[in-house]
């Protein structure tokens, strides 16, 4: 769910229920598995979603940052939380209690479907993890991960990058870091992409591009 959904009424009612957090880099703001009692506006800083498998095998599902509402599903339903999140730098939210959410929806039917929408994009978004994962090839996984990341983001003289290590990029996609790496130097000598000071840059977004619709080899 993502503040931009949201009436500025809507916000402004939630944020005045909510209570400042403040988390470390490192830190868990939640677990999987645990009871879903309040969701949290992230108003700065970035934090990780992620799944373990029962093998121990990390699947990163995506990043949330500035404006996004994270813990929504389970604060709603009152199951418990579906994935893990932890800061990736410092971060700063407003933490609402599920009692105040439902409180609020339930006094404004507007701002109840504003939500509900707001969750089939969030559902939406989550179906198309599933299928970019589901790609055959790496190559098309990968170029489709870094497109992903690069959607909110605008690069400059044609040149886009994503501030992100190759370890995690790995864990994004579905892939080892050896194979991200090995990717990145072949996308480096074809002019396409390629990984420095901490980050994958994109070269030429249309090859990118063409890549992630190709699921061969």
């Amino acid at each position: 769910m993502v503040i931009e959904a949201l009436e500025r009424q809507t916000f402004e009612l939630l944020a005045g229920k909510g209570r400042r957090r403040d988390f470390k880099k490192g830190a868990q703001i939640f677990s999987h598995g645990e009871p879903g009692a309040s969701l949290l506006i992230v108003e700065t800083g970035r934090a990780e979603v992620s799944i373990t498998t029962a093998t121990g095998q990390k699947s990163i599902l995506g990043l949330v940052g500035t404006g996004d509402v994270i813990g929504d599903i389970a604060c709603l339903d009152g199951g418990p939380r579906s994935a893990d999140v932890v800061a990736i730098e410092p971060l700063t939210g407003l933490e609402v209690a599920r009692r105040d959410v439902l409180q609020i929806l339930k006094e404004d039917g507007d701002s109840a479907i504003l939500v509900i929408m707001a969750l089939c994009q969030k559902a939406r978004n989550a179906s198309e993890m599933f299928e970019l994962k589901a790609l055959a090839s790496g190559r098309s996984r990968l170029a489709s991960c870094i497109l992903r990341l690069l959607k909110d983001q605008n690069g400059e003289a044609g040149v886009s990058r994503v501030q992100v290590s190759q370890s995690w990029l790995g864990a994004y996609a579905g892939l080892t870091r050896e194979n991200v790496n090995r990717q990145l130097r072949m996308w480096a000598t074809d002019g396409i992409a390629q990984f420095e000071k901490g980050a994958v840059v994109v070269k030429n977004l249309g090859a990118l591009e063409d890549i992630a619709l190709n699921d061969g080899d």
